[in-house]
């Protein structure tokens, strides 16, 4: 009970401070909050495919001109560190980062991927 309401409250904090920092993202380009999130979501979604029992992952991003620098930390359900870092180069709505992402678990490299989610669509998200 403790976990579901630990996961209940982080969840809720993720979520005011996404939309928080959204009223402060630029009108064109990557935005450091979608990317983040987007990020997120994909990587927990690519983790879980590949048999990782993930806890919880959380991931912040800085954006430059091109590129939004991205560093996820995480844990899995037996307690091993998760990392996810790398850059992404665009994001197609909620579906799709482009870049290099790479993740760990433990010692062991996961993936490394230019790509997570749907990358297939072609609409650019706006922020």
């Amino acid at each position: 009970m403790r976990k579901a309401r630990r996961a209940w409250a982080v969840g809720v904090l993720l979520a005011a401070a996404t939309g928080a920092a959204t009223a402060c993202e630029p009108a064109d380009g990557l935005g450091s909050s979608a990317v983040s999130v987007t990020t997120d979501q994909l990587a927990t979604h690519a983790l879980k495919a590949d048999h990782v029992k993930v806890e919880w992952l959380s991931c912040s991003a800085r954006t430059g001109t091109r590129q939004a620098s991205v560093d996820c930390l995480g844990r899995t359900e037996d307690h091993k560190k998760i990392t996810v870092k790398g850059t992404v180069t665009e994001q197609l709505d909620a579906t799709c980062v482009r870049g290099s992402l790479t993740a760990t678990v433990g010692s062991r490299r996961v993936f490394q991927v230019n790509g997570l989610g749907n990358c297939r669509k072609r609409t650019a998200a706006r922020s």
